[in-house]
């Protein structure tokens, strides 16, 4: 990190320095409580070790360095009621309550006991009106509560909120963690790495001390995720939670401002030299954008036009969408979602209702700029197969209500209307009844229950089929296997720290093209018949180690059938898709992997309860294996007797 102290004030890089002066136990112990995140804890319930430790180590850490800041506040801290009585259980908040006066307290929660108690802080006694002494304050009756719920909890600790928001910059940098610091594991990782648990890959790390230009850009970027991430908390509410979603629109609306001011900077004229290409000629670049302002504020204009939806503020959602598809910088994977999105605006929501002739020309126009969005979407090249089809079945959907001739309906190159739709299989079974929730639940052929997916393989080996229920984790692992050195070739700013199961850039655009040529070349050789040795010797080499994509629990012989069965040049078109598209391909593949060892057949079969429907993600990947002639079909499962497929 010494190339990079430059984003760290001279104040910040003393007290970084006196945390790793500290003895091995208190760091442990720091680092412990960081990953709690939480407001106050007992020092009693902090069982990382001997207590006598642990005491010892609380100690070190709630005492001031030289910088005059300690790691964590102790109970001389405390200043509020609230605080004190968060560290309080039910039945201690029962005893202090009864203490108190509080009367019925047995049935009651802890919310109402927190209130109560609260209230008598603010109420004098009958006897301190006749006292002389006028020591009965607000302020007084307050330092009595806390000092009495201490008494019950002994002493207690916090993280010091300005040395646990440095820490917060410093994983930021050092994990150059894109997420908020609540969606991330990577602390946890890598001391599970440090004692053994876990290994990861071996491979050359190649950080980049640039990524970020200064103290101000990192605060900058740390504050924008915090506020897309309270956005996204936010999102989780109900819809008709109404309230929360206001609150995150308003949140929005306060950084409209910025994101527009950015929005014209991106529009200014550049010199050529100033210029940045497309994503395939400047991948790096792109993938760097992540870690900007820039990256933040379009994830938060994003999560905005969720919120404008959400409160039905259409006119205002089609405004953001608008303003996002603008700008081709940040998150181009989106695109896709953005222009569906914005057409079905057109056609449904924007759409005047009514029957007059002066609603019905609105209408027309209405879908008229649906349709120009409709090709608009198919203009753009980031928009990703999955939308491609959605919007081409808008687009005809539109033509048909607008009375468009046959002739005269757009054609383009990428306009795909019909998914291939796979052979389909109807099995039989009985099902489990009375399962409330979860999934379904059959009787297997060995009368133990069994899933859905259980159910269908069974059947499937009666025609004699070996196979297993893999979803998308053999074709991953395959992948992963074949192209180990390439996903963990060093690039610069992708493999940053040596805690990495996958680079950085795995999920992003810029994964394919920062490596296009070792990728092309790889697939050549797949082609070629070049691979059964090659996941052997990597699977032999690897194993064990954390790896993203990969199951170590698949048998090294079964990968290999599977690969020999389907043939390079089948095999290789499947990890061109996930080469280039690896966030929108890592799921939706058949649930079964199915093989014949005397016909050497192979066959991927997608698995279907009652009232089960595929979603887009899984007819895409059938339509890509029925494009590359690899057999596939969707088995329905049915409950009840083959003897009642004419009900």
């Amino acid at each position: 990190m010494h190339t990079e102290s430059h984003l760290f004030s001279n104040r910040e890089q003393q007290i970084i320095g006196e945390f790793s002066n500290l003895d091995r136990h208190s760091r442990y112990l720091y680092t412990r409580i960081f990953m709690r995140k939480q407001a106050w804890l007992r020092v009693s319930s902090l069982n990382y070790g001997e207590q006598m430790v642990i005491d010892q180590s609380c100690k070190y850490l709630t005492s001031c360095g030289p910088s005059s800041e300690p790691f964590l506040h102790s109970e001389t801290n405390i200043e509020s009621c609230e605080d004190a009585l968060s560290l309080l259980l039910l039945p201690e908040l029962k005893t202090l309550a009864k203490a108190k006066g509080i009367k019925q307290v047995s049935a009651k929660p802890k919310e109402f006991l927190c209130a109560a108690l609260l209230k008598t802080i603010k109420q004098r006694t009958v006897t301190s009106f006749f006292q002389k002494n006028k020591g009965d304050s607000v302020k007084q009756r307050q330092d009595e509560f806390i000092k009495a719920v201490l008494e019950a909890t002994g002493p207690v600790v916090r993280l010091n909120p300005l040395v646990s928001e440095l820490f917060e910059r410093l994983h930021l940098v050092f994990f150059r963690s894109a997420t908020h610091l609540g969606d991330s594991n990577s602390i946890k990782s890598a001391v599970l790495a440090e004692i053994g648990q876990i290994r990861f890959p071996s491979y050359t790390v190649v950080r980049s001390p640039d990524l970020f230009a200064s103290r101000d850009a990192v605060v900058k970027y740390k504050l924008l995720v915090e506020v897309g991430y309270e956005m996204e908390v936010l999102l989780t509410s109900l819809v008709k939670e109404t309230e929360q979603h206001m609150k995150g629109w308003e949140i929005f609306m306060a950084h409209q401002s910025e994101w527009h001011t950015l929005l014209e900077t991106l529009r200014r004229p550049k010199s050529p030299a100033q210029k940045v290409g497309g994503i395939e000629q400047m991948s790096h670049v792109y993938w760097r954008r992540h870690f900007t302002a820039g990256w933040a504020l379009a994830r938060i204009a994003e999560r905005g036009a969720r919120f404008a939806a959400n409160t039905k503020q259409f006119a205002r959602e089609r405004d953001v969408l608008e303003s996002l598809l603008s700008q081709d910088a940040y998150r181009l994977g989106k695109r896709g979602e953005w222009h569906e999105r914005l057409v079905l605006l057109h056609t449904t929501h924007l759409r005047p209702k009514g029957t007059t002739p002066e609603a019905r020309a609105q209408t027309m126009d209405a879908l008229e700029r649906a349709r120009s969005a409709c090709v608009r979407a198919l203009d753009d090249v980031h928009v990703n197969r999955i939308s491609l089809h959605a919007i081409s079945r808008q687009l005809r959907a539109i033509e048909a209500k607008l009375g468009v001739d046959p002739c005269e309906r757009v054609e383009h190159p990428r306009l795909c209307v019909e998914w291939q739709m796979p052979l389909e299989r109807v099995v039989f079974g009985m099902r489990v009844r009375n399962m409330k929730r979860g999934p379904s639940v059959w009787d297997g052929s060995d009368g133990i229950p069994c899933s859905v997916e259980q159910l269908a393989l069974w059947r499937y080996r009666e025609l004699g089929y070996t196979g297993m229920h893999s979803e998308n984790t053999m074709i991953t692992t395959l992948f992963v296997l074949l192209f180990w050195d390439i996903v963990f070739y060093p690039l610069p700013g992708v493999l940053d720290t040596e805690y990495q199961s996958q680079p950085l850039d795995m999920g992003s655009e810029s994964f394919y093209f920062s490596r296009r040529a070792m990728i092309e070349q790889r697939l050549t050789e797949i082609t070629d018949g070049h691979f059964v040795q090659s996941i052997q010797a990597v699977y032999e080499k690897q194993h064990g180690v954390e790896c993203v994509g990969v199951s170590w629990d698949l048998p090294c012989d079964q990968l290999q059938t599977i690969a020999t069965h389907l043939g390079g040049k089948r095999l290789a078109a499947v990890c061109r898709v996930l080469a280039t598209e690896y966030r929108l391909k890592r799921s939706g593949f058949p649930d079964l992997c199915l093989w014949n060892d005397q016909t050497g057949h192979v066959l991927f079969a997608e698995v279907k309860g009652p009232k089960d429907k595929l979603s887009e993600t899984q007819r895409d990947w059938l339509d890509i294996l029925l494009a590359n002639s690899i057999d596939v079909e969707v088995c329905h499962v049915r409950d009840g007797d083959a003897r009642d497929i004419d009900d």
